[in-house]
């Protein structure tokens, strides 16, 4: 499914990824309700409404961010959240829009 690695990206690169697409949306918004969840891509597909094939590019552009880890538990592939990478790219995010042009200061606003 995934090759669970982290890849070096510029933080536009990581916006760009985090908004992709409403998929991308709603697996953000499920692991952060529950940052311990642990299941298989079929299951996780079933939890936001979609199959696992239709999610299985917005899952791969996470775990490239690392923000969405893969393991093998028994014959299983499983994902979580990895709650220090995923602080990584929000904190990279927030530095890079505030240094956008004409873009007012957010640097009271916590992720």
């Amino acid at each position: 499914m995934c090759d669970g690695g982290a890849e070096k990206v510029s933080a536009a690169q990581m916006l760009e990824t985090l908004l992709a697409s409403e998929t991308t949306g709603d697996l953000l918004v499920l692991f952060h309700r529950n940052p311990g969840l642990i299941d298989t891509l079929d299951s996780i597909a079933r939890r936001i409404g979609r199959t696992g094939n239709s999610i299985e590019e917005d899952v791969r552009g996470l775990v490239n961010l690392g923000i969405l880890k893969t393991r093998r538990i028994g014959r299983s592939e499983v994902l979580l959240l990895d709650r220090a990478r995923d602080r990584e790219v929000l904190d990279a995010v927030a530095k890079h829009l505030r240094n956008l042009e004409g873009v007012e200061k957010i640097d009271n606003i916590k992720f």
